[in-house]
């Protein structure tokens, strides 16, 4: 039983280890950033219902808005493909739109008094729940596209992977990025179980003060999406030099500009 067990894990869970590329992390990387966005969940339940007071209709209309960027993820991703030449723009867009979220949500915790002599704070909230989702489709659009570059097209002496070989390659690029998102949902439980361990013996201040450290926490994911287009532009660089030093072949430039690597 044992050994059988052995063998499934090394088959399914180990082999998965065993083939990761360094080519795979900057999606990978992408991925998770989205895994962790579900962080500051718990956090803003609270807060609109502790000092916003928002009617049940108005969240539920509130949450049917938010929904529709991911339902527009497929023409986005077509999008994506006919300006790809701009993908690290896109994430940066993406970054900036989850960020600016961020923002407004420590500034209504922070210093809400401040921020409704701009706008009310209802309206605050909204903004910010509005921007997150854009934010997360486009970085989640571009991060499926980025798998497909992320697959090497040949091997370390130049020559053409075969196509059985590519496609067991995308598969495990699929399969880890699920587990970049799922391992990223983990970790927030996690650190959210920890962050809020005995809260309800603490008074507002302290309570506030945990919100406010959450929602900084969060800022740590669209470092992580930016850092995965970064660590992605410099791979690419080095893999075309060293192709350009290691092949002629003209077959193997044909398929890199196929891919939108050369």
């Amino acid at each position: 039983m044992v050994g059988r067990l052995y063998r499934w894990f090394d088959r399914n869970v180990l082999e998965l280890g065993r083939e990761l590329r360094l080519s795979f992390l900057p999606p990978l990387m992408v991925y998770a950033a989205y895994g962790i966005s579900g962080l500051t969940g718990i956090v803003g339940t609270f807060f609109v219902k502790d000092y916003l007071g928002l009617s049940a209709e108005f969240l539920a209309a509130l949450l049917f808005w938010a929904n529709i960027p991911w339902a527009l993820k497929m023409p986005l991703g077509h999008l994506v493909d006919l300006i790809w030449r701009f993908k690290a723009g896109l994430v940066f867009l993406g970054a900036g739109l989850i960020a600016l979220s961020l923002l407004i949500m420590i500034g209504l915790l922070s210093e809400p008094t401040r921020m409704a002599e701009v706008m009310p704070l209802s309206a605050w909230y909204v903004t910010s729940a509005l921007l997150a989702p854009v934010g997360y489709v486009v970085q989640d659009v571009v991060a499926d596209a980025m798998t497909v570059e992320a697959v090497p097209v040949v091997d370390d002496t130049g020559q053409p992977f075969p196509p059985d070989v590519r496609r067991l390659m995308h598969t495990t690029m699929q399969t880890l990025g699920r587990l970049a998102i799922i391992g990223g949902t983990v970790f927030v439980a996690l650190l959210n179980v920890f962050m809020f361990e005995g809260v309800e013996t603490l008074d507002e201040a302290a309570k506030l003060d945990i919100y406010i450290r959450i929602y900084e926490i969060a800022l740590v994911i669209p470092v992580v999406s930016v850092a995965g287009v970064l660590l992605g532009g410099i791979l690419k660089r080095r893999e075309l030099r060293r192709l350009r030093q290691e092949t002629a072949d003209p077959d193997v430039y044909l398929i890199l500009l196929d891919v939108g690597l050369g």
